[in-house]
């Protein structure tokens, strides 16, 4: 199995949520930056935040435990993709 980085999983977190980021009104020069909160800013709400972990998931082909990851970060960009990095490596 291949090590999967921080940057792939942005990667598909901006892929996956490009429509609500476009929608959010927010404008960006390339990806949001790492401290960008997703609940915060209005791009997805509880239930989309539910979706993406699964969504995560499903694509890495892991269950992935988000027990450890802090509640206050699980929706800021940075450390939900350093987190699923090294829960999956």
């Amino acid at each position: 199995m291949s090590r999967v980085s921080a940057p792939e999983v942005k990667e598909f977190i901006v892929s996956y949520l490009s429509k609500e980021l476009e929608s959010s009104g927010r404008i960006f020069e390339s990806d949001p930056p790492d401290n960008f909160d997703l609940l915060q800013e209005g791009v997805i709400d509880s239930l989309g935040m539910f979706n993406l972990i699964v969504e995560i998931e499903e694509y890495f082909g892991r269950e992935i435990d988000f027990e450890a990851l802090d509640p206050e970060k699980v929706a800021i960009i940075g450390p939900l993709c350093q987190y699923v990095e090294k829960m999956l490596n």
